[in-house]
């Protein structure tokens, strides 16, 4: 159940929806082809909800994708709690089987931010195979984004809300060599929230395509989404 008073804003470009989800609903924002089309499930980070995706979909939706941005469990429009990520692969491989039966949907790839890209990743270790994978400065190993982050904040938010278990089975580093399909690791320069020489490693490990942005911080600007959009998913 949503909680009154956090419902998403309307975005006028963009129809919103919602998607069951085992426990939860998932709320969000669709921009949709007129035509049958490949489609991409866009993932937020950590305090943000769906339309701080707004700027990829818009980019993407004017290559010919259709854009979904959904709001992860716990956070503004969706039901649940947020559990960074432990339920995440679940409500992303429902997300994806719905997704995948729509008429209009002709293929599916997933771009998620920061935890976002860290469920897309665990996701894609689990089976949830989609045409494309972009995770953009996602924590990909938690106990070093913890030594390593500037982030006192969130340092404070993993002591509270980590499992035990979760400090290894919830970094993808650990699940690296289970990473299938197309996967794209993009890292920021100047990102100091998830230093990058994390996600350069991930890269490595797991032989995904690595893509450093000189000069991007943790959440990219217009221009920085335009690169990492068209540099990763392309044309439709």
């Amino acid at each position: 159940m949503r909680v009154p008073g956090l419902e998403l804003p309307d975005l006028p470009d963009a129809a919103q929806l919602t998607v069951p989800c085992g426990d939860v609903t998932l709320g969000g924002y669709l921009w949709r082809q007129p035509d049958p089309a490949p489609a991409v499930l866009l993932l937020h980070g950590w305090g943000q909800d769906a339309s701080d995706m707004a700027t990829p979909a818009r980019l993407l939706h004017s290559a010919g994708w259709h854009a979904l941005s959904l709001s992860l469990r716990g956070w503004r429009g969706s039901g649940g709690c947020d559990d960074y990520g432990r339920s995440g692969p679940g409500d992303l491989g429902r997300v994806l089987a719905w997704l995948e039966a729509q008429s209009w949907v002709t293929s599916t790839a997933v771009l998620g931010l920061s935890l976002g890209g860290l469920v897309a990743l665990l996701a894609a270790a689990q089976g949830h195979r989609v045409g494309q994978t972009v995770a953009i400065n996602a924590p990909t190993d938690l106990r070093g984004i913890y030594d390593t982050t500037s982030s006192a904040t969130l340092r404070r938010y993993y002591d509270a809300v980590l499992t035990l278990e979760q400090w290894v089975d919830g970094s993808p580093l650990t699940h690296a060599g289970r990473i299938g399909g197309p996967t794209w690791v993009v890292v920021g320069g100047e990102d100091r929230l998830c230093p990058p020489v994390l996600g350069r490693e991930f890269a490595r490990v797991s032989g995904a395509e690595l893509l450093e942005v000189t000069g991007m911080g943790h959440v990219p600007d217009g221009a920085q989404w335009a690169r990492v959009v068209g540099e990763t998913l392309g044309q439709s």
